[in-house]
């Protein structure tokens, strides 16, 4: 429990260095004694079993592990070294015999079988997994090519559909996926607020102010104190940019907006009623019509908005501590509380290498018009222009301390990063990397590859053979290409489909 709460803290690397001598020493220790466990006399009178035991888990897991990274979508190279490393049983197996043999279900030769078995297998692992390659190769020369190809593009088949899938239904699916997570998170908070003040507040409230009017002063406080998860529970994701392009599609688009908002509504109003009908007296009928106004009403309250909006900004700085400690939090403007006071935040953004607005001025941007931001710095390397001019150039690598409120902030990212320059490299010139089998058919076998016209009649180059052990070995240009080698090639995808690669 302590590891994973130190883990998220700020120190978590300092403490890993220091705490890392200890960890070692503990890792030594504990092999010595697992090695120590072994009784050398077992080993002969036991060699059948522990060799059968090592072979079946050895064959099995090296089978069964690479079955399960294929059907995963894993490529058949991937599929093999993944199997191969996983030759092997851990020390939870010595729990695993202990416990049988304490609880006398299992003979007592069992736990020195085991460990002995363990120790085999994790010492034959590293060379499972050298022998994976020289596996590799030989699978992928007695494979036919229709399975040989099938498998090679798996992974690439399996992402298919996700890439075929419309854009509306991504859409969907991005909004439908964030909302549940979101209607989980603040109703489990609600929850446990509403729990933890019947369980603790109520009776306190009981106890000092009576009955009813505890009641009372309990509920208020419940409500209150839930009002800021209530309310993120139903207006959180309604201006996110999912939201905007489905409202901008079609009615019907939003129309299946304005019902997960009712539905949003709903559900928080009966946490609501369920708070009122655990403390109040009155008729269940009123309580369900007093709910949903008693939710507007919070939608409506300013300091609720605002409240549940700096925790939600708390818990995050919280949970991305470690990712925003940089350098240049060294570096962050002194007046950044003071923004912050007045709805305003300071923002230091990058300027994508892609952009379109590189080498242009503050000037021609329009940044306070459009935006309503304001550039109070540009940092460039280890340089810093405080109150730039609007006719500072901007360039591609530059970080800008911009100021403005969510809204504009938000709104400045998004046409940042959508402003670039377009790419130049059709898809169709993209070069690929592929490997050719030669076999007894091929029109290049028992040529140089000089005289093959790779380069010359199909536009693509021979970066090496591949050897027995799963390197390339760069290309002798009169070096004769035999049945058996494993060409690699480098080319365009339609001059690869011509040579059947």
């Amino acid at each position: 429990m302590m590891g994973s709460i130190l883990a998220e803290t700020l120190q978590a690397e300092r403490i890993e260095r220091v705490v890392a001598p200890v960890k070692d020493l503990f890792g030594a220790v504990f092999f010595v004694s697992v090695g120590m466990m072994v009784d050398p006399a077992v080993l002969v009178q036991q060699a059948l079993p522990i060799f059968v035991l090592s072979l079946a888990i050895i064959g099995g897991q090296a089978l069964f592990g690479t079955t399960g990274f294929l059907l995963s979508g894993q490529p058949l190279r991937s599929a093999v070294k993944g199997g191969f490393s996983l030759a092997q049983i851990g020390e939870f197996a010595f729990i695993i015999a202990a416990l049988g043999t304490s609880l006398h279900v299992t003979s007592d030769f069992l736990h020195p079988v085991v460990v002995a078995v363990s120790i085999l297998t994790t010492f034959l692992t590293p060379y499972m997994i050298k022998a994976a390659t020289p596996a590799c190769n030989f699978l992928e020369r007695h494979i036919p090519d229709n399975l040989l190809n099938r498998l090679s593009r798996q992974k690439k088949t399996h992402a298919a559909p996700a890439a075929d899938a419309s854009a509306a239904k991504m859409l969907w699916k991005k909004l439908l996926f964030a909302l549940g997570g979101q209607i989980g998170a603040y109703l489990t908070l609600s929850i446990a607020v509403i729990l933890l003040s019947f369980s603790v507040l109520l009776p306190l409230c009981r106890a000092l102010l009576g009955h009813w009017p505890g009641n009372i002063v309990c509920g208020l406080l419940t409500l209150s104190a839930a009002a800021p998860f209530l309310r993120a529970l139903v207006m959180r994701k309604n201006h996110s940019e999912e939201w905007k392009q489905l409202r901008r599609r079609s009615k019907l688009h939003r129309t299946g907006l304005w019902l997960t908002f009712v539905l949003r509504f709903l559900l928080a109003s009966g946490v609501i009623c369920y708070v009122l009908e655990f403390l109040s007296p009155t008729p269940l009928w009123l309580h369900a019509l007093l709910a949903p106004v008693v939710m507007g009403i919070i939608i409506s309250l300013r300091f609720v908005k605002w409240t549940s909006i700096r925790l939600e900004r708390t818990f995050l700085q919280n949970l991305r501590s470690r990712e925003n400690v940089t350098p240049d939090a060294a570096t962050r403007p002194l007046y950044a509380g003071r923004l912050a006071a007045r709805h305003l935040h300071i923002a230091r953004i990058e300027i994508p290498e892609t952009s379109a607005w590189g080498g242009r001025s503050l000037h021609s941007l329009q940044l306070r018009p459009r935006f309503g931001v304001t550039v109070a710095a540009v940092v460039r390397g280890a340089h810093r222009l405080n109150i730039p001019g609007g006719d500072t150039l901007i360039f591609p690598g530059d970080r800008l301390d911009v100021i403005g409120d969510d809204s504009s902030l938000e709104s400045f990212t998004r046409s940042l990063n959508a402003d670039t320059l377009p790419d130049l490299t059709p898809v169709s010139q993209v070069l690929l990397l592929r490997r050719l089998v030669i076999r007894e058919e091929s029109p290049f076998l028992g040529l140089s590859l000089r005289e093959s016209g790779i380069r010359e009649n199909h536009r693509c180059m021979v970066v090496g053979f591949e050897t027995d052990n799963g390197d390339i070995e760069p290309a002798a240009a009169e070096r004769t290409i035999s049945r058996g080698d494993v060409l690699w090639l480098v080319g365009e995808e339609e001059q690869m489909k011509e040579m059947g690669v």
